[in-house]
């Protein structure tokens, strides 16, 4: 190295600064979508506390769409955080992938105001599922391809990259299933994107087991 010269990068270093670079990004992504859930949320109005509560009460349906909001967000994050907290380099289709996760995430907000805005109908209910549902589709390639190409770390654990699909396939399920449903009992097809996961997850495990 000539003298004065700067050492050349370590190229493990440059590729786990590029992942940590990836998941603040997404982390960023995700607190502004998750903040963004808020803005829109009616303020309770009138001049009595008997007012106040009846304005609460009137609202109510747009109070519990942002909750569900929120915790879907909220549980996308929880994954994403579970699994790329070990990622230590990223590759071009990974990012492409890892963009494409993000702008689902950005579009919730939009379409969770869309649950509220009007009678609520199988086409309002149909675009956030299916968003959702896609959602889980492009995480589980993500962890796929990560996996595939080794951009873990060593000491992953197994439980973290085993079978992405089959854990996806879950809360997938739960968003579809409740589209066609939803003209049938109404509201309570939210009820489903909580049950199916848990339920197809068992059902998963048994089948190994047997």
């Amino acid at each position: 190295m000539p003298d004065g010269g700067a050492a050349d990068p370590d190229p493990a270093e440059v590729d786990r600064g590029a992942a940590e670079r990836l998941i603040f990004f997404s982390d960023a992504v995700v607190a502004i979508a998750i903040t963004l859930l808020a803005l829109e949320l009616p303020v309770p109005d009138g001049g009595t506390t008997a007012a106040v509560l009846r304005s609460l009460g009137a609202n109510g349906y747009e109070y519990l769409a942002f909750l569900i909001g929120f915790l879907v967000i909220a549980a996308h994050w929880s994954a994403h955080h579970r699994v790329f907290r070990w990622l230590v380099a990223v590759r071009p289709r990974l990012v492409t992938l890892a963009l494409a996760w993000l702008l689902l995430i950005v579009l919730t907000p939009f379409l969770t105001r869309a649950l509220t805005e009007g009678d609520l109908d199988v086409v309002r209910f149909g675009l956030f599922a299916v968003a959702q549902a896609l959602l889980q589709v492009v995480f589980a390639a993500m962890v796929s391809l990560a996996a595939r190409d080794g951009l873990f770390a060593p000491a992953t654990p197994a439980s973290v990259t085993d079978r992405p699909w089959h854990q996806a396939a879950g809360g997938a399920i739960g968003f579809l299933v409740s589209v066609p449903l939803f003209p049938l009992i109404g509201r309570w097809a939210f009820v489903l994107w909580a049950v199916v996961p848990p339920v197809y997850g068992r059902l998963v495990l048994r089948r190994s087991r047997g």
